[in-house]
């Protein structure tokens, strides 16, 4: 019975150490985004304004609000009944939706296709990799140049 649990308990340290190297993988790889769009590299590393600095340069900070608006509703109906649940259920799929076409977006915005947003939606943490160290150039929102 010990060696089951200290099999379980490293397994879980595996899962913990794999989970860090993605997580930083993840940072790095804003951080990269982020400095060929003219930004700080710096601002990958705080959680709600790195998304908020990823929607001002793939789509608007409006857009941002919109999503952060979702979030809240999701949070303050998570546990109430009855219609409460469907009040949760629509922002989240709202929350869904905005990081989909997000995700499109950016890939757009480096001069991608469709493709490579969708790419990024299923396989976000390979992509984003790519598109942090391949040739691309930070060309704007909806694939037109801007300058910064």
């Amino acid at each position: 019975m010990e060696e089951l649990a200290m099999l379980l308990l490293s397994l879980k340290m595996v899962k913990y150490a794999v989970a860090t190297v993605v997580v930083l993988l993840c940072i790095l790889a804003y951080w990269m985004i982020f400095k060929k769009a003219g930004e700080a590299g710096w601002k990958a590393l705080i959680p709600v304004y790195s998304t908020y600095i990823e929607y001002k340069l793939t789509w608007s900070g409006k857009m941002f609000g919109l999503l952060a608006v979702f979030a809240v509703i999701a949070v303050a109906f998570q546990h109430v009944g009855g219609l409460g649940i469907i009040v949760f259920l629509a922002a989240s799929v709202g929350m869904v939706v905005m990081r989909v076409i997000a995700c499109i977006k950016l890939s757009v915005s480096f001069g991608h296709g469709a493709w490579f947003g969708v790419g990024l939606v299923f396989l976000n943490f390979i992509f984003l990799l790519v598109l942090a160290f391949d040739g691309s150039e930070y060309i704007g929102p909806e694939g037109r140049r801007t300058v910064i």
